[in-house]
């Protein structure tokens, strides 16, 4: 099956996952313990390309949200903060969990409050009621957050299609988003680019 196959446009969602300020943000977490957030800017303006031509062909662009509410966490997670130093983010008591350049719909965003985006049953909920057989996964962090969706959708049947140039991480390791890419790759699915996600979207 080539891409041309899997982006169907009735059948496809794009997922736009934590652009956030404590992810993209100079004046965010990241930011502020010297990650590199110079490259967000571009990013999010390469994802509103993507977005822009997926209004246009009537294809869902659902966006998740990373939240830190300690009132929404269970037992193990709010241990995992208390005693093994959790780095917390997007706290709702500040400005982190706000999106970053991004002023999405408020019915097509499905906060989380882990790493994966499919613990909101919301979105499996809507993901089902919209017929979505394929998921182009996009945003922050390509290790973390994108990655584990790319897992769990992967094994909830949902077929995988990740432009490379549409992910973007702060980790201080340059390999740390080629591993996510090669395992999409060898397991999960197709690692592709704005360019030819749009130019085969743009054709249907």
């Amino acid at each position: 099956m080539n891409l041309s196959d899997k982006l169907i446009p009735r059948h496809t969602a794009l997922i736009v996952i934590d652009i956030q300020n404590d992810f993209c943000s100079p004046d965010g977490v990241m930011g502020r313990k010297g990650k590199d957030t110079s490259g967000m800017p571009a990013l999010v303006a390469r994802l509103q390309k993507l977005i822009a031509i997926c209004d246009r062909m009537q294809i869902p662009v659902l966006y998740t949200q990373q939240l830190y509410d300690r009132s929404k966490l269970n037992s193990l997670q709010k241990e995992q903060y208390d005693l093994d130093g959790k780095l917390i983010t997007c706290d709702v008591a500040g400005d982190g969990w706000k999106f970053f350049m991004l002023d999405p719909p408020a019915d097509k965003v499905y906060p989380k409050y882990n790493y994966n985006i499919f613990s909101n049953d919301q979105l499996k909920n809507d993901l089902a009621e919209l017929g979505i057989k394929t998921i182009i996964a996009t945003g922050v962090s390509t290790q973390i957050c994108v990655e584990t969706a790319i897992r769990n959708g992967f094994d909830l049947g949902y077929k995988i299609v990740v432009p490379e140039d549409l992910v973007a991480t702060t980790s201080d390791d340059p390999d740390t988003q080629l591993r996510t890419l090669n395992l999409v790759r060898k397991t999960y699915g197709v690692v592709s680019s704005l360019e030819e996600v749009s130019a085969i979207l743009d054709s249907e």
